[in-house]
């Protein structure tokens, strides 16, 4: 059957949509998410040209796309995706040959990154290594909530399982004044940590800034949950000891984008003891399930969330140039 590769910028929203409909069933089924609302600002990106990218013809029909935008000197691949079948994968290296192409020839481009969750990093890897990309295996875990085995790792379990206070901090739920520290965390954390090499926005306090406003305040992995939502507070000094954000991504399902202990307070299961107050509150809710991602690389979280009843179903990979 005949493919051909045409710059996105030549399509509507008509053309795009039953592909984005596949795609969303896809999201809901495989990856526990409802892609609706994404699906809908990438329309509305096709349909206005202010998505470059290309679009995978079949038969004289859309079956895959690809889009990408740039920050200042980065690019990012925002999306690759292919209808399923005999030929996705074909089609998806196909797409991918296409963007990398334009990306790698962009002027004054100083770094490439990507996280493609419809692929592994078998389907996809040998190819972006072809091109001077670094490789990262990445899992999507989830835990289900009703009935879930608790595991209290914590050195005070009476107190961690009221969720009130763990040596000294006080977990409460996270408000927009915490926003400033969260950051600063996130930056304290994972700066010098494996994520920083896959999302560079880690390495600087302005980037871990925009980070925690796409999470807490503009839904950028789902739907905030402020109640759910928490930090430890060092009642001693007043300093954030702890922070975890969590979203709604669909009606059932909760997700964690971000978790991050102080150094100084690692080891006492302050992290434990949150994920599992916010567990109680959002079964209280009705959730059913809750989802996070996860580094391979980063071994010791990949335990702990197998201690708590996190099971991976799914890999996929990241790549940085």
């Amino acid at each position: 059957m005949t493919s051909e590769i045409i710059d996105l910028r030549r399509f509507g929203s008509r053309e795009i949509k039953p592909l984005l409909d596949t795609e969303s069933r896809e999201w809901d089924n495989k990856l526990h998410w409802n892609y609706v609302s994404a699906a809908r600002l990438i329309s509305s990106g096709v349909e206005e040209k202010r998505l470059s990218g290309y679009a995978l013809l079949t038969a004289g029909r859309m079956s895959g796309y690809s889009f990408f935008f740039y920050e200042d000197t980065k690019g990012l691949l925002g999306n690759l995706y292919v209808q399923p079948g005999e030929t996705r994968l074909e089609g998806a290296r196909t797409l991918l040959e296409h963007v990398l192409e334009t990306l790698l020839a962009t002027p004054g481009l100083g770094r490439v990154e990507t996280q493609l969750p419809h692929f592994s990093l078998e389907d996809l890897g040998a190819q972006f290594r072809s091109q001077g990309f670094s490789a990262f295996l990445r899992r999507f875990m989830a835990a289900p909530l009703p009935g879930r085995k608790r595991s209290l790792a914590t050195s005070d379990p009476g107190k961690a399982a009221r969720g009130e206070v763990v040596r000294d901090v006080e977990i409460v739920p996270w408000e927009r004044h915490h926003d400033h520290q969260a950051a600063r965390l996130l930056f304290d954390v994972y700066g010098n940590h494996v994520d920083a090499k896959i999302n560079d926005h880690y390495k600087s306090l302005e980037g871990s800034t925009r980070l925690v406003e796409n999470i807490v305040r503009h839904w950028g992995c789902g739907e905030s949950l402020p109640g759910a939502s928490l930090v430890g507070v060092h009642r001693p000094t007043q300093k954030i000891a702890a922070i975890l954000a969590m979203t709604a991504v669909r009606a059932w399902t909760a997700h964690i984008p971000q978790i991050a202990v102080a150094p100084e307070f690692q080891g006492l299961g302050l992290g434990t003891a949150m994920m599992e107050l916010s567990f109680r509150r959002l079964a209280k809710q009705g959730y059913k399930e809750v989802t996070l991602t996860v580094t391979d690389r980063n071994s010791d979280a990949v335990r702990l969330y197998e201690r708590m009843g996190f099971e991976t179903f799914k890999t996929f990979g990241a790549f940085v140039w």
